[in-house]
């Protein structure tokens, strides 16, 4: 449970106290070796013979390479946390928070390849380590992997949760894989969304995981169906918020874009961020016509790149794109804030908004 202590904490502090019992959880879910038990869970007896070796280093090595990396571990921080603030204990709610974050370490694979990047979190993408083959198939697993401990009904949630959490799982697994189609259909050139097409792609391609992480914490928790839809509204505007940063950070923090592998990445691919939006809203025709050649030349040429920096520079595409995501924040909490009892859950939820989107990494 969050105590009153936990609750008076910075945000970022309290995530890393709470790093251990997530990723011992994961390990519950993923292995870091493949064993016949293991596999039989899920894909039932095989008649023939399986061979666990191959199976390791071509699903166990690939997750745990990425997930050894590190990461925040926010989204199953955030279904305990959802789940202990709807009156829910947390201890029920860490059973389950894996498979958000499995899900999203899935994408992170396959977003790797489609944007034929370099590096993840400092180290070569899993493709560049693995191949290709290897990292679509094993970001496919981790898509569907977590459903085998509710399919197998361990955690005896009841037939009415476990109907509950394969609509809202199906449905945000589609979700996130069509918000990632309009961001590859405009970074490829040829279409320039406007703000309010790209901020429905933010929700669909990130807010739905933390909208996922909240509502399965509502549901685990027993949430009302007014707390289960304001807490899936907050989620998936902290999501909007966390992506907007992201854009931002690329662009502003040096510590960042190394750490991503590259300077200047979104510009590179093309991204229509909406700090580009509104670039190009408010440029002048010259520096509009520049920066859209720039984004569909793919370039690496860091000079380009930094000309593509200057004209950005000169509008308020990045000042404009905080405050957007700051307003939205705000919005979605005044929501939240009039279902949810005083807790120390609560405290700790919002504490969680406000940092996701002023991170500096």
């Amino acid at each position: 449970m969050v105590t009153k202590k936990e609750s008076e904490m910075p945000i970022k502090e309290f995530l890393k106290s709470k790093v251990g019992e997530v990723e011992k959880e994961i390990e519950n879910y993923i292995p870091r070796k493949a064993s016949k038990k293991w596999i039989e869970d899920a894909l039932g007896k095989t008649i023939f013979e399986l061979d666990l070796e191959a199976y390791t280093k071509g699903v166990n090595e690939p997750i745990w390479d990425l997930l050894d990396r590190g990461g925040k571990r926010f989204r199953p921080v955030m279904t305990c946390i959802c789940s202990e603030a709807v009156g829910g204990k947390w201890e029920e709610a860490l059973r389950l928070a894996p498979m958000v974050e499995l899900i999203h370490n899935g994408t992170l694979m396959q977003d790797d390849v489609e944007d034929d990047s370099v590096a993840r979190r400092g180290k070569a993408c899993t493709h560049k380590i693995f191949g290709v083959d290897t990292a679509v198939n094993t970001g496919t697993i981790m898509f569907y992997w977590p459903l085998v401990k509710i399919m197998n009904d361990e955690f005896k949630l009841g037939d009415a949760k476990k109907l509950q959490i394969y609509d809202l799982y199906s449905k945000e697994l589609l979700r996130v894989c069509s918000g990632q189609a309009w961001d590859i259909a405009w970074h490829h050139g040829g279409f320039t969304p406007n703000e309010k097409h790209y901020l429905n792609m933010c929700l669909s391609k990130t807010g739905v995981l933390t909208r996922f992480a909240c509502q399965l914490g509502a549901i685990v928790g027993g949430a009302t169906q007014e707390q289960y839809e304001a807490l899936g509204d907050f989620g998936q505007i902290v999501g909007v918020g966390f992506q907007i940063q992201d854009d931002i950070l690329e662009l502003t923090e040096t510590s960042f874009k190394e750490k991503k592998g590259s300077i200047g990445g979104d510009i590179h691919e093309g991204k229509r961020t909406l700090i580009i939006i509104r670039t190009l809203e408010k440029a002048n025709s010259s520096d509009k016509k520049r920066l859209v050649e720039i984004l569909d030349s793919h370039t690496s040429d860091e000079k380009v790149i930094q000309e593509a920096l200057d004209i950005i520079n000169k509008y308020d595409g990045i000042a404009y794109s905080k405050k957007t995501a700051e307003k939205l924040i705000e919005d979605a909490w005044k929501k939240v804030d009039k279902v949810l009892p005083e807790n120390n859950a609560k405290i700790m939820l919002k504490k969680f908004a406000e940092y996701l989107v002023d991170r500096k990494i």
